[in-house]
């Protein structure tokens, strides 16, 4: 049996894209998600272009897009509480 061509880029890309979703879903870190769902992303399609067409790069390309866009939204969302906080605590006054 023969390995796929950038094996390597496509197993990374999936361990980046679960990496990425833990930290978000547990709210560890939203930037540091968003920051390892874009290299997986990225790493996924270095896969695709040297000819990878294994399963693993797909599942590596949703994690990792999953995960970045989560920790997109979780940080506008984190950010849009803050903000309606303080507008609230400064109407209070």
């Amino acid at each position: 049996m023969q390995e796929q061509p950038a094996h390597g880029y496509a197993v990374a890309s999936l361990a980046l894209g679960i990496i990425a979703i833990v930290l978000w879903f547990f709210g560890y870190s939203t930037i540091i998600s968003f920051i390892l769902g874009l290299v997986g992303i990225i790493l996924a399609s270095n896969a695709k272009k040297a000819g990878n067409t294994e399963g693993i790069r797909t599942a590596g390309f949703i994690c990792s897009l999953v995960g970045m866009l989560g920790g997109i939204i979780a940080f506008l969302a984190c950010v849009a509480c803050i903000g309606g906080a303080a507008m609230l605590g400064s109407a209070m006054q």
